[in-house]
């Protein structure tokens, strides 16, 4: 059974961004599988005694499929060009 590794977690555009990817028995060949979860910052200070500040209710949790859908993804939830394109960078290839 594969398992969730965070590969990149931190501020962008005041919103705590984490990029997780998902490591399985079998990687392969195939496209990784990623998930980000954004949440508003002032919910990550509020809470730093949790180990994950992007798990609060009003955060937003994108699972692109396929992963050239994420930049995309970024954008349509209101981050700028740069931003998107440089979480869509964190992905390893």
């Amino acid at each position: 059974m594969g398992e969730w590794k965070t590969v990149y977690e931190d501020e962008v555009e005041e919103r705590w961004v984490t990029l997780k990817l998902y490591e399985g028995e079998d990687d392969g060949d195939e496209d990784p599988v990623v998930r980000v979860t954004v949440a508003p910052l002032e919910d990550a200070e509020q809470d730093e005694g949790r180990q994950n500040p992007a798990a609060e209710a009003e955060s937003i949790t994108l699972e692109p499929d396929p992963v050239e859908d994420l930049e995309e993804e970024l954008l349509e939830i209101g981050f700028s060009p740069e931003a998107a394109a440089w979480i869509v960078s964190k992905v390893p290839v």
